[in-house]
């Protein structure tokens, strides 16, 4: 395990560099808040987050303006410079790949903790892959990605939509907390270990939280129940793998740390209504790339063992 103390400080940071660049230009956390489509609070409340983990003091606040301090104005420059060395880097990836390549939008968190180590299977079965990493949703059709896997309750409309998996939450803990509480703990035991969930964006997200954990098993959240939450899923799971708590892992994205060994299932698996899906335009639904891309996706995840762990989605 690293141990490394400038770590986790330093992957913090680097979450953090759209928040950076957003509060730096436009001045306030109103204005930054409104670029990255949050609430004013909760851009405070990161930005003190990240202060406190740095122990630096990043900002300068008034009535009117909020002001970088002398640390605050070398972060925020570095962070300028990081987004536009990665649009450059983004813009020459885009200009080099191949035309016979397939752009596939996709999620971070899809996109590390599981597509990026299956692009060597994806070579294997003649699919050439150009990844579009994005949170938001990408256009489709020309001058757009080809097609796009989303994460949601489906189908959507205007588009063509093919059902890749459902979605099964599987609660996971670091094999540190595993020494020390063993597989036997219930993560929704009011005295285990602090919880760590994936705030995420959209509306699917209280779907997938651990409220609705606890809905689909019949028990409720015990108030007072310590909670860290994170921006990402793949961010949330490297805390449970450090040990920091236990994580409400989604089926897919915690196949690799389970199988090895980095992560440990406890307490019972619950299907959700939210699925994976792949997205095309129409026109594009039939080409032969795209029809193999399909074939491919569906039985790779298929394979997923953590998607057939839970019985089909019950409503409340």
């Amino acid at each position: 395990m690293n141990t490394d103390p400038t770590q986790a400080p330093a992957e913090r940071l680097i979450a953090c560099v759209p928040l950076l660049v957003a509060v730096a230009e436009a001045g306030s956390f109103a204005g930054a808040a409104g670029r990255l489509e949050l609430d004013p609070s909760a851009v405070s409340h990161r930005v003190r987050g990240l202060e406190r983990i740095l122990g630096l003091r990043l900002f300068d606040r008034t009535t009117r303006r909020v002001r970088p301090t002398r640390a605050g104005a070398l972060l925020c420059e570095a962070a300028r410079r990081t987004t536009a060395d990665l649009d450059r880097t983004l813009a020459a990836a885009r200009e080099a790949r191949r035309d016979a390549a397939v752009r596939l939008s996709v999620m971070s968190s899809l996109a590390m903790k599981w597509l990026v180590p299956r692009l060597p299977l994806a070579r294997e079965a003649g699919i050439d892959l150009a990844l579009d990493v994005s949170e938001d949703f990408t256009d489709l059709g020309p001058g757009g990605a080809d097609a796009a896997i989303r994460f949601g309750i489906g189908p959507y409309p205007g588009l063509h939509s093919t059902r890749l998996a459902p979605c099964v939450l599987q609660p996971v803990m670091g094999t540190g907390l595993e020494a020390r509480f063993g597989r036997g703990i219930d993560p929704l035991d009011l005295h285990g270990p602090p919880l760590l969930g994936d705030l995420g964006r959209g509306r699917n997200r209280t779907l997938v939280s651990w409220e609705e954990y606890g809905r689909r098993r019949g028990r409720p959240l015990p108030e007072g129940t310590p909670r860290q939450d994170f921006d990402r899923s793949d961010l949330m799971l490297v805390a449970a793998i450090s040990g920091l708590g236990i994580a409400l892992g989604r089926s897919v994205l915690i196949d690799d740390d389970v199988a090895g060994g980095l992560l440990v299932p406890v307490g019972e698996p619950v299907r959700t209504e939210v699925a994976y899906w792949l997205v095309t335009s129409p026109e594009e639904a039939d080409a032969e790339r795209i029809r193999s891309l399909r074939d491919w996706l569906v039985g790779l995840m298929a394979r997923s063992s953590r998607t057939r762990l839970a019985p089909p989605v019950a409503r409340p």
